[in-house]
């Protein structure tokens, strides 16, 4: 978890505000690579979560996952049914909190380990999970996306070149120019876009929600499903990345090799290359 700082003052009074009772206590939650997430405890025993885009250059990096992104995601998803939080206040330029804020409702449950947050890896996810995510990645794709950012690559394929440590640049140079030749998707809906286990809560083998919305697009659907997939790789194996596959009515290969791609492919949350490049083969 990165070490963002406490609010201030002046956001404990926004929050207040917001909420309408004292606050009694403000926790960093598990989480947060990308954006400070907390736990936000009132006098009067509610619960909220709050997320601040407090990451340093994320206007740089990131300059369209925006707070108003995410408001335009929940806006859209709300009243599906399906397990998402509700805006309860937002600061979308941080004019009354010391960074841009988003309030939003608590949703119960434990969060599943992810490629970013390894550290207790239990078994994978049973089948039973698996056609949840299923079924509430197809909720997302079947509402109304409109306001919600177009999908942007974290990975410009044109750039791209092979892991510097890879003993197999052949296979990461054909599987470039594939994915740069992919055509633009026929169909685009509204996409989480960061769709994997540590952005989902359980209680009871119970999908009770589906969290961190920042990154929300509008692009092809089958992209949640790869991303979901070399997640799935990544923190649990194989076997897990393709006990997805049989749950998919229309598998996109090509959404599969561009959500691969658009990983993390050297560093502390990547899976070791061997993993990485038989997958990759598998891909195509």
């Amino acid at each position: 978890m990165n070490a963002y700082p406490p609010p201030t003052p002046e956001t404990l009074h926004w929050l207040h505000r917001a909420v309408g009772a004292p606050i009694a206590a403000v926790t960093p939650l598990v989480g947060g690579v990308a954006h400070a997430i907390s736990a936000v405890d009132t006098a009067d025993g509610r619960r909220y979560a709050l997320r601040r885009w407090c990451r340093p250059g994320w206007q740089v990096e990131d300059p369209w996952f925006t707070p108003a992104n995410e408001v335009a995601a929940l806006a859209a998803l709300s009243g599906t049914g399906l397990p998402v939080p509700e805006v309860v206040a937002v600061d979308q330029t941080g004019a009354h909190t010391d960074f841009p804020a988003l309030l939003m409702t608590w949703l119960p449950g434990t969060m599943l380990p992810s490629a970013t947050h390894r550290e207790d890896v239990g078994p994978p996810p049973a089948t039973g999970m698996l056609r949840q995510l299923v079924a509430a990645a197809r909720g997302v794709h079947a509402a109304d996306g409109t306001g919600v950012a177009p999908f942007e690559p974290y990975v410009v394929l044109a750039d791209a070149r092979p892991p510097r440590s890879s003993t197999r640049p052949e296979l990461w140079e054909r599987a470039i120019a594939a994915g740069a030749a992919v055509a633009p998707p026929v169909r685009c809906t509204l996409i989480h876009r960061d769709y994997h286990p540590g952005n989902t809560l359980w209680h009871d083998g119970r999908l009770t929600g589906i969290v961190d919305w920042t990154n929300a697009s509008r692009g092809a659907p089958g992209y949640d499903f790869g991303y979901l997939r070399v997640n799935l790789l990544i923190t649990y194996g194989q076997e897990a990345a393709d006990a997805l596959l049989p749950l998919l009515d229309e598998h996109d290969p090509a959404a599969d090799l561009l959500a691969f791609l658009d990983m993390e492919w050297e560093g502390p949350h990547a899976a070791p290359l061997p993993v990485l490049e038989s997958y990759l083969e598998r891909l195509l």
